[in-house]
């Protein structure tokens, strides 16, 4: 496709002032460079958003205005909203699905006046103002506008996949019986498809209650990884095949360990804050008791049907019940010394890190096999192995913490503190399963 508009609409404006040059830049100077550029792409974005959300505006005000002329409403091909996103992807040289969905965000953002401002001064990006719409729209008034000014707020020094985790917890506990119906009618459409694929393989894809999903999932690990010593498959083969053997009565599934993590005002019946399952994520108070078998709350969805007809994987799998301290929302801390941390240990702080522990990354640390490791803060055995002295780290960000110009400390809270090689300090904090009073 090629574009002849006029000039103005086919070439960028020129900077008002040259940008410095990044070689010529200090260490600090040059990571605030960073900073401020990415602030003003932000910004640039933002207006942008700005501008599609007003076409659509003008051509929604302009088919009033011919619908009130010609005394009549408008037929489909005559409105002009419809075609917005069409003008865009033409004037932008993008393609229509693209156009559509900035062309959404925007229209969403203008909902939302406290997400758009954060996104207009530049504290926010627009993968994040996605997020938040997408996560506070089901909400009604007015909880939808406080969550959504909390969230811009939270996202301006957060990740988003953080601000994802964040936002998922605080729309269960704005809401909970809309957020159990969404949840029981998203069920309502599992299914199982089949694609045939070119050079003999097909496609076999499943949608399942996300609890379900991950005990097929964690039981297809546990088989792939209990592979005999030389097996030159690939660990994506390991699981396909250990699939075809557990469906055709090859193999016997093996127990799985699901964490189910509770508040305790939750369990005491006091309050209906989300529970979270690890893996996973938030879930709904009603569905977490029933999982860790609280009485009185019909059927358990771990060894039978749920009420909408889903059934679990096998009654077999151990649900495991963690409570959580409700004046902080972080695990209650479980102690032990000895050479090596004992399962229990092991189990105990990858449920309270929840994730590695380098500021901003979300690699899972539910189990080993997620290529996360155990490490001691202080080395050992200056450093006794104890849960004051471990913390979870990826594999990557294990190797940088051991390198030259990086220092963590662990606070017996929990609380980690980095230092990166400008001196700049970064702060994680232990997995937060509730909001704290």
């Amino acid at each position: 496709m090629q574009l002849t508009g006029p000039p103005a609409m086919r070439k960028a404006s020129a900077p008002n002032a040259a940008l410095p040059s990044v070689s010529e830049l200090s260490d600090a100077d040059l990571r605030k460079f960073l900073v401020d550029m990415d602030r003003a792409a932000n910004v640039a974005h933002a207006h942008s958003a700005e501008a599609m959300a007003e076409m659509a505006r003008r051509a929604t005000a302009a088919d009033r205005a011919e619908e009130l002329a010609c005394g009549r409403p408008l037929m489909p091909h005559e409105q002009r909203w419809e075609f917005v996103a069409d003008e865009i992807a033409v004037v932008l040289a993008i393609t229509k699905v693209d156009a559509a969905r900035r062309y959404g965000l925007a229209l969403a953002a203008t909902e939302l006046p406290a997400v758009a401002s954060a996104w207009r001064s530049g504290d926010v990006d627009g993968r994040k103002v996605q997020v938040i719409c997408e996560r506070v729209t089901p909400l009604s008034d007015p909880a939808r506008t406080v969550l959504a000014g909390e969230a811009a707020g939270y996202a301006a020094t957060h990740t988003a996949s953080e601000l994802r985790r964040w936002l998922d917890r605080r729309v269960l506990a704005a809401d909970p019986a809309t957020a159990e119906q969404r949840r029981k009618t998203a069920q309502s459409d599992r299914c199982v498809t089949f694609t045939p694929l070119p050079d003999g393989v097909a496609e076999l894809a499943a949608k399942l209650p996300a609890i379900q999903a991950r005990q097929v999932y964690d039981t297809l690990n546990t088989l792939a990884h209990s592979a005999a010593s030389g097996d030159h498959r690939t660990i994506d083969q390991l699981r396909a095949d250990a699939l075809v053997d557990i469906v055709l009565g090859r193999a016997e599934p093996p127990q799985v360990n699901v964490q189910v993590v509770v508040p305790l005002d939750t369990l005491l019946g006091e309050t209906a804050e989300p529970g979270h399952v690890t893996g996973v994520g938030p879930i709904g108070s009603a569905e977490a008791l029933q999982l860790i078998g609280v009485p009185g709350l019909g059927p358990c969805s771990r060894c039978g049907a749920d009420e909408d007809g889903a059934r679990s994987v096998a009654h077999e799998n151990v649900f495991r019940r963690l409570l959580t301290d409700p004046s902080t929302g972080h695990l209650v801390d479980v102690s032990e010394k000895a050479y090596r941390p004992s399962p229990g240990l092991d189990r105990a702080i990858r449920a309270r890190d929840g994730v590695c522990r380098f500021p901003g990354c979300s690699r899972s640390a539910s189990t080993k096999r997620s290529g996360t490791d155990l490490d001691h803060t202080i080395p050992w055995p200056r450093g006794e192995t104890t849960a004051t002295n471990l913390a979870v780290l990826c594999r990557h960000h294990h190797r940088l913490k051991h390198s030259p110009d990086w220092d963590v400390q662990l606070r017996p809270d929990g609380v980690m503190l980095w230092r990166a090689p400008t001196g700049a300090t970064f702060r994680t904090d232990p997995w937060s399963y509730a909001e704290p009073l």
